[in-house]
């Protein structure tokens, strides 16, 4: 005796597709390692430049943590880890301005870490930059690689910007 099975229900070609992107997220490797650990900045470039505007004798140096069940860190140039800074950090020609922390966010499988934050460099001036730091370790887990967008705004003016592409190599 034959027995028949029936049809299955049509199901929506977007289901189908929304489902398998989803699986392929959940299936994908992580990235090799933490953002957790000390960095070393090795190279800095404006946007479309090429020249490297990473300080070679005094190189800034960043150690992200985990403090409180969130990314922390401390920052600093040269060899003097005593001299650091919580990051994210704003040093004037007169020294460190306050720095309000908007968002801080981590993104434990993709092994990446963003900030965004403002600072008024000069008290007596109605300058703001909002700053938003975003990295994320290479394939190998030896780099952390990102931007520094920095936007100037004054009053209720836009007065431009520019983007910083960094790249750090783990100490």
């Amino acid at each position: 005796m034959k027995r028949s099975l029936g049809t299955l229900p049509a199901v929506p070609t977007r289901t189908v597709l929304s489902a398998l992107a989803l699986l392929a997220l959940v299936l994908a490797p992580a990235r090799a390692g933490s953002p957790e650990g000390r960095w070393r900045l090795v190279e800095q470039h404006y946007e479309t430049g090429t020249a490297n505007l990473a300080v070679q004798e005094r190189p800034v140096r960043l150690e992200l943590t985990h403090e409180g069940g969130r990314i922390a860190g401390k920052i600093w140039a040269g060899e003097n880890a005593a001299a650091a800074l919580p990051w994210p950090a704003f040093v004037a020609d007169d020294g460190p301005r306050p720095v309000e922390v908007i968002e801080r966010a981590e993104d434990a499988r993709a092994g990446s870490v963003s900030v965004r934050y403002r600072v008024r460099p000069s008290p007596s001036d109605d300058l703001v930059l909002e700053v938003v730091e975003s990295y994320a370790l290479t394939e190998d887990g030896s780099g952390l690689e990102g931007a520094m967008r920095v936007t100037f705004t004054g009053g209720t003016s836009n007065r431009g910007g520019f983007l910083l592409r960094r790249r750090f190599a783990r100490e």
